[in-house]
């Protein structure tokens, strides 16, 4: 799984691990990575050859991270539930390494997603850059400058249309609200955008309230918070950190 270096920052919080959305670059979480003076990197999960599963996947994700020995997994969109599935996968290890989340723009399960089901159609018959201009257009209120627009733009170019489909059709598939629990004693923070036109406020009550001890934040912006907004993001990146060092103190 390709690792792609954020920022630099204080070694003695745990390491941001960052998880874009389907069709997302990487490359979404840098300004929000750098601006939040942690150690962060992102995790290209969508260029492996493999299983599409989400649980096939978070495998691959701890897998990657084997080398770090704490990490704050900061999931966005499809990275929310990857990020719980490899939180929850971790917990049953001998030694954890995940401390905490921070979990964007997403929910528990795909009930009320408006345009999931259409999303998937759209990749397997019009993939291609009018589709993916469309896709980029609903993630942002507001599109981002250069040169991270060029970047969002041919992303999708890198990767194949039947992994891109597999993986939506597992998140389609799966429903997190009954294990969440699971997850209580881990700092949680959900973000949700108040304009996101893919997600409600209401995905992000139902994630949060499933998790003990979550803490909601909503902000001003669309599907995708951490470009949107990035010093918010960054406060939040760093909020979370702050919980896991202060848990182990």
């Amino acid at each position: 799984m390709r690792i792609v270096p954020l920022s630099d920052g204080d070694p003695s919080f745990p390491t941001l691990v960052c998880l874009p959305g389907a069709m997302c670059s990487p490359l979404v979480f840098k300004e929000a990575a750098q601006e939040s003076g942690l150690r962060a990197i992102a995790l290209a999960w969508l260029e492996d050859d493999g299983s599409y599963d989400l649980d096939a996947i978070a495998r691959r994700i701890l897998s990657a991270i084997s080398d770090q020995p704490r990490v704050v997994l900061v999931g966005h969109s499809l990275g929310t539930p990857l990020a719980v599935l490899a939180a929850l996968s971790d917990l049953e290890q001998e030694s954890p390494r995940v401390r905490g989340l921070l979990l964007a723009n997403s929910g528990a399960n795909t009930r009320g997603h408006a345009d999931a089901q259409s999303l998937v159609k759209r990749i397997e018959n019009d993939w291609g850059v009018a589709m993916w201009a469309s896709f980029l257009e609903r993630c942002f209120r507001q599109l981002p400058g250069q040169p991270l627009l060029d970047e969002l733009r041919s992303y999708p170019s890198r990767l194949r249309k039947e992994a891109v489909s597999a993986a939506i059709r597992s998140q389609l598939q799966t429903d997190l609200q009954p294990v969440l629990a699971r997850l209580e004693g881990l700092p949680t923070i959900v973000v949700h955008g108040k304009f996101d036109a893919a997600r409600t406020l209401w995905h992000a009550q139902e994630l949060a309230g499933a998790i003990p001890g979550a803490t909601l934040r909503v902000l001003d912006t669309g599907h995708t918070s951490c470009v949107e907004n990035p010093a918010a993001f960054a406060a939040l990146m760093r909020e979370v950190g702050l919980r896991c060092t202060a848990g182990q103190a």
